[in-house]
């Protein structure tokens, strides 16, 4: 039987110590969670999402998912809708504050309508 999943407290607020590097253009995303869960569902991570792109996305996580990792993102606002996505992690840095700045990009784009509720 696995061992319940802990309680997500992701980091709290953003902060600017990496580059961001897009193919499509970013945009910022206010009191956004994503979880990160590997293939067997096992949560591997939860954090802020700081902003978002059809192709990608930046996060600050309370773990470490290292650059090559394949995971699904569940990203949740307050009163919307969760959507479901698989990523790839292209980079991870550990931050002063202990926590993890995380890049990934999509296997699959976002469309238009996925991106609204998360950036409106």
């Amino acid at each position: 039987m696995p061992a319940p999943t802990p309680a997500c407290s992701p980091p709290t607020s953003p902060s600017p110590a990496f580059a961001e590097r897009r193919r499509a253009a970013r945009r910022p995303v206010l009191d956004t969670i994503g979880r990160l869960t590997d293939v067997a569902d096992e949560e591997l991570a939860c954090g802020l999402v700081r902003d978002i792109s059809a192709t990608g996305i930046s996060m600050l996580l309370d773990a470490r998912v290292g650059p090559g990792t394949l995971a699904r993102l569940v990203l949740t606002r307050a009163g919307g809708t969760p959507l479901s996505r698989l990523l790839r992690v292209v980079r991870l840095s550990r931050l002063g504050s202990g926590e993890y700045a995380l890049g990934a990009q999509f296997v699959r784009p976002l469309d238009a309508a996925e991106l609204i509720p998360f950036v409106t």
